[in-house]
């Protein structure tokens, strides 16, 4: 279950969220705040927008959960990313096969059209 934010916390996601909005200040913020607001970031999404925001990690309050969370959420990050290069090159690969077979084809992605096409 996710950690309930404040409406002030949910201003501050979406703040983290918006990848032009400016950075922001967490010099105030407890630790505590910032895990429920990266345990959210994770669930909607926009975690990897919210880590590049938090990379500097001089202005992080020093709580060793925090910074073991924040270690073990960028590997994630940064596996993911891999695997999704992975999948970029290899849907590249198929689609020019394809093309060069002259057959029709279209990648596409995401769990509401996998409901659509497997029930």
């Amino acid at each position: 279950m996710l950690p309930p934010l404040t409406p002030a916390e949910e201003k501050l996601l979406l703040r983290y969220a918006d990848p032009e909005a400016p950075t922001v200040d967490v010099d105030n913020l407890p630790a505590k705040t910032l895990m429920s607001l990266l345990d959210n970031a994770e669930f909607h999404g926009v975690l990897p927008i919210m880590l590049r925001k938090l990379s500097g990690d001089a202005q992080l309050p020093s709580d060793q959960e925090l910074g073991d969370k924040l270690e073990d959420l960028r590997q994630k990050a940064t596996i993911a990313t891999g695997q999704s290069m992975l999948l970029k090159y290899h849907g590249d690969r198929i689609m020019k096969g394809l093309a060069a077979d002259n057959i029709p084809a279209r990648i596409v992605k995401g769990p509401v059209f996998a409901r659509k096409l497997y029930r």
